[in-house]
């Protein structure tokens, strides 16, 4: 009898947001035949938890930009916050960056991925 072959891997966490909302993150990726499959396991579920802090750490982006914007309506310290967490997502995603071409170029080979709101999906079906 022959050992199984796994021929893809999937992997997919629910996070739970507050405010009585999930978000569900799901990847599959088929493997060449070979592939140690923990390896291909672990990489998916970084993957997974990449873009759930992508996530987190954009909306904390955004949060700090309007603060930066709207400088006049917020304390000092507030606005220095607001500009380091802009610097550090900078730093982290550098594509990102305003007129960053290069940063752009390598987000170009990079995998897509697919985003499916479960309230539009809820829309669709109702």
């Amino acid at each position: 009898m022959e050992g199984i072959k796994y021929t893809r891997v999937e992997y997919s966490k629910t996070y739970n947001l507050g405010n009585y909302e999930n978000e569900r993150i799901g990847l599959t990726a088929e493997v060449p035949e070979g592939t140690d499959m923990l390896a291909a396991y672990n990489q998916i579920r970084n993957d997974v938890e990449a873009a759930h802090d992508y996530r987190k750490d954009l909306k904390n982006f955004e949060r700090a930009k309007e603060i930066v914007s709207d400088s006049q309506n917020h304390y000092g310290r507030e606005v220095i916050r607001a500009e380091e967490v802009i610097n550090k997502f900078y730093d982290k995603y550098p594509f990102h960056r305003p007129n960053d071409v290069e940063a752009a170029l390598q987000l170009a080979e990079a995998p897509l991925i697919e985003h499916k709101d479960a309230k539009e999906t809820w829309e669709e079906r109702y």
